[in-house]
C-alpha cells in the first residue's frame, strides 16, 4: 500500500504531521509528501490500494486539488484530518468523508493543544495498522492482569481511561466484562489467548497470587508482550517469574486520583504498549526467512503486503503417484481475528487445495475456525520439517544436554522482551529435538523453563530439564526442594566458604561433562570486574572441555560484549561454526533461525 500525505500550508497542521511522519519512519512505513513539485508523477502512482492523507482547512493550489480529485477517481482511501473544530468538514470531492477530529480526541482525553503530539502518535498508529494489517491490529485487546485484593481500584481506573483514550483497542478486565452467572475462568482464558498486549498491574499483594503467576506464564510462553506496571514499589523479589528485569512503568497509588494524572498515565501505557507490540510483531519476518529456507523453490509469495504464501510439496509414503500437497498460508505478527479468517475463505475455492492456514508468531493451539486452520508459526515449521526429513514426532531424550546460560542485561526494559522470547524459542526447540535443557537455578527463569517443558514435552516434562543449584542457595530454600524435584532433575553442588567459589563449583559440574553438547549464552550482567561475569567463566569452562559455545549478541548484556571480543579475534576456539554463522549469532534477532542452525551443527558433530 502506498501512503501519500498532502502537505498543508498551515503551521499547526504541519507540526502535527511532522510527528506522524517521524512515527511512520520509525516503523519503516514508506510515504510520499505531496507538493506542487512532485504532484504530476505521484498522480500516476495512485491506485485503489493507496491511502491519501489530506489536511482540512489548507489552501491547496489547483494542482494539489487535482491530485485529490484523481485519488477519488482511482477510488483510493482518503483520510481527512481536522485540527480545529471549524475545519471538521472536508471540501470539494471529499466533503462527505468523515475527518479524524483532533479537537475531539483532545477533548476526550481532557488535553489542551500543547499536548497534541499524543493525538499525532495515535493517528500514526492508525496508518500503521492500515499499511501493516497482519502486524498490528488497532482493534486488538488489552488484557489487564491485577490482584483484586489491592489492585482492583487502580485496574478499574486504568480500564475506564483506556476505554476513553484507546480509540479502537478494547481493554479487558474480568469484573467489567464477565456477565452475571457466567463462569469466569473460561472467559478470562479466552481473553488472554486473544489479547495483543498483557498489562500487569503489580501491586504489593500481587506476587502472592497463583493466578497472577499463571497469567504471566500464559502470556510469556505464548510470546504475548507484557507491560509491567509497578505500584507503590511492590517488591520485585517476591515475584516467582518476571517478564523483564525491571518494570516498564512505576507509579504511586496517589497518582491515580487526579484525572489529569490518569490521562497522562493512560497515554504512557498506550505508548509503551504500542512499542512492545511492534517490537514483538516485527520478528515475524525472521520466521518467514526460516520458512522460505525450509521450502526453497516449493514456496511462492502470492501477496506480499498480506504475507500470503502457497506451498506445492510432493507427497511421501505411497507406492502410486499422487498429486502434490497444495497449501496456502498467511502469516500474522498478531492474533488472527474472525474477520481475517473469513477473508481467507475465497482461497479455498481452488479444488486442488488441501488447506488454508492462518499462522501467528504467538503460540496457538491447532484449531479450525470458519474453515481455516489456525496454528503457530513454530509448530507449522516443526511439523513440515518432520515431514520433509521423515522424522518421527515423538520426543526421545537421548541426544545429550544443551546448557543455557544468561540473565537479564542492563538496557531499556522494552528490549528485555527479546531475552524472554529468545529463551522460550531456544528452550522449546532444544526439548523438541530430544535434548535435555540444562541450566543453573536462576530464579527469574526457573518457572519459565518448567512451564515450557510441560507444554513442549507433555509426556515427560521432568526428564526434559536438569537444574543445577549450589547448596549455598539450596540450604536457604529447603522448602522448595520437593517442588524442584517434581519439575526437573535437581542436582545440588557443594557449598564453599563464599558465594563466588560455590558458584565456580556449580558451573564446572554443570558444564564439564561428556553429556553436554553445547553451551548457549544470552544476556548477562556486565560488571566492572570481568572475572565476576558468570558467562565468561562458563565459556572458558566449555572451551577447556571442547564443548562448542554459541553467543547470542542481540539480547544485549555480557553476551553481546563477549561476542564482539570473539569477533575481533576471528571467532577462534569458540565452536566449529563458520565466521558467517557466528556473525549471525552476534547480529541477528531471528532466534528461531539461530536455534535451528545451532541444533543442526550439534547434530552433525
Amino acid at each position: 500500500m502506498r501512503v501519500f500525505i498532502v502537505k498543508s500550508d498551515k503551521e499547526e497542521t504541519d507540526k502535527f504531521m511532522k510527528i506522524v511522519e517521524e512515527q511512520l519512519n520509525e516503523y519503516g512505513i514508506e510515504f510520499q509528501i505531496i507538493t506542487s513539485s512532485n504532484v504530476s508523477i505521484n498522480k500516476r502512482r495512485l491506485d485503489s490500494s493507496s491511502l491519501v492523507v489530506v489536511c482540512n482547512g489548507s489552501r491547496y493550489k489547483d494542482d494539489i486539488k487535482s491530485f485529490i480529485e484523481e485519488a477519488v477517481k482511482k477510488e483510493a482511501e482518503i483520510w481527512p484530518i481536522a485540527i480545529n473544530k471549524e475545519d471538521r468538514l472536508p471540501e470539494g470531492p471529499i466533503s462527505r468523508k468523515q475527518s479524524y477530529d483532533v479537537w475531539e480526541q483532545l477533548r476526550r482525553r481532557n488535553l489542551d493543544k500543547s499536548q497534541i503530539s499524543t493525538i499525532a502518535l495515535s493517528f500514526a498508529r492508525k496508518i500503521i495498522a492500515r499499511v501493516l494489517p497482519t502486524l498490528y491490529n488497532e482493534n486488538g485487546e488489552i488484557f489487564i492482569s491485577h490482584r483484586r485484593l489491592d489492585g482492583e481500584d487502580i485496574a478499574a481506573k486504568i480500564y475506564d481511561r483506556l476505554k476513553m483514550q484507546a480509540e479502537s483497542m478494547t481493554p479487558f478486565r474480568d469484573v467489567a466484562r464477565i456477565n452475571v452467572g457466567e463462569e469466569a475462568q473460561p472467559v478470562i482464558d479466552e481473553a488472554m489467548k486473544d489479547c495483543e498486549i498483557f498489562v500487569f498491574v503489580h501491586t504489593p499483594k500481587a506476587a502472592e497470587s497463583e493466578w497472577i503467576l499463571k497469567e504471566l506464564l500464559f502470556a510469556m510462553l505464548r510470546c504475548i508482550p507484557v507491560l509491567w506496571i509497578q505500584i507503590d514499589d511492590a517488591d520485585e523479589k517476591k515475584l516467582k517469574i518476571k517478564p523483564s528485569e525491571k518494570p516498564h512503568l512505576q507509579y504511586k497509588s496517589e497518582n491515580f486520583i487526579e484525572e489529569k494524572d490518569l490521562i497522562e498515565i493512560t497515554d504512557e501505557i498506550l505508548d509503551r504498549s504500542f512499542r512492545l507490540i511492534m517490537e514483538n510483531s516485527n520478528r515475524v519476518f525472521d520466521y518467514i526467512k526460516s520458512i522460505e529456507s525450509l521450502f526453497g523453490s516449493r514456496i511462492i509469495c502470492e501477496h506480499q503486503d498480506k504475507m500470503i504464501y502457497r506451498i506445492s510439496m510432493e507427497r511421501k509414503g505411497y507406492h502410486y503417484p499422487q498429486r502434490t500437497i497444495e497449501q496456502y498460508f498467511q502469516v500474522f505478527g498478531r492474533m488472527p481475528t474472525d474477520t481475517d479468517l473469513v477473508d481467507l475463505n475465497p482461497l479455498k475455492e481452488n479444488e486442488k487445495l488441501d488447506s488454508v492456514v492462518a499462522l501467528s508468531n504467538k503460540t496457538l493451539n491447532f484449531a479450525e475456525k470458519h474453515g481455516i486452520i489456525m496454528d503457530s508459526i513454530e509448530d507449522f515449521y516443526y511439523y513440515w520439517n518432520e515431514y520433509i526429513e521423515g522424522k518421527k514426532e515423538k520426543i526421545k531424550l537421548n541426544r545429550g544436554e544443551i546448557v543455557i546460560s544468561g540473565a537479564f542485561p542492563d538496557c531499556d526494559e522494552i528490549y528485555k522482551q527479546c531475552l524472554t522470547d529468545a529463551l522460550v524459542i531456544f528452550s522449546k526447540a532444544i526439548i523438541r529435538e530430544g535434548y535435555i535443557l540444562t541450566f543453573g537455578a536462576h530464579p527469574t527463569f526457573q518457572e519459565l523453563f518448567f512451564e515450557t517443558a510441560r507444554k513442549t514435552n507433555t509426556h515427560d516434562a521432568k526428564n526434559s530439564l536438569k537444574m543445577f543449584i549450589s547448596n549455598w542457595f539450596m540450604e536457604r530454600q529447603l522448602d522448595k526442594e520437593e517442588y524442584y524435584k517434581t519439575n526437573c532433575h535437581l542436582l545440588k553442588t557443594e557449598k564453599k566458604e563464599d558465594l563466588n567459589k560455590s558458584l565456580q563449583i556449580m558451573r564446572r559440574k554443570m558444564i564439564q561433562r561428556r553429556e553436554v553438547k553445547a553451551l548457549v549464552c544470552l544476556g548477562g550482567k556486565i560488571k566492572k570486574n570481568k572475572e565476576e561475569e558468570g558467562i565468561r567463566e562458563e565459556i572458558e569452562l566449555a572451551r577447556a572441555y571442547g564443548i562448542p559455545v554459541f553467543i547470542v549478541g542481540t539480547v544485549g548484556g555480557c553476551s553481546a560484549e563477549v561476542a564482539i571480543e570473539y569477533q575481533k579475534n576471528g571467532w577462534k576456539n569458540l565452536n566449529d561454526a563458520s565466521d558467517e554463522i557466528n556473525e549471525e549469532f552476534l547480529n541477528s534477532i531471528d532466534y528461531f533461525g539461530l536455534v535451528r542452525t545451532m541444533l543442526k551443527l550439534v547434530e552433525d558433530k
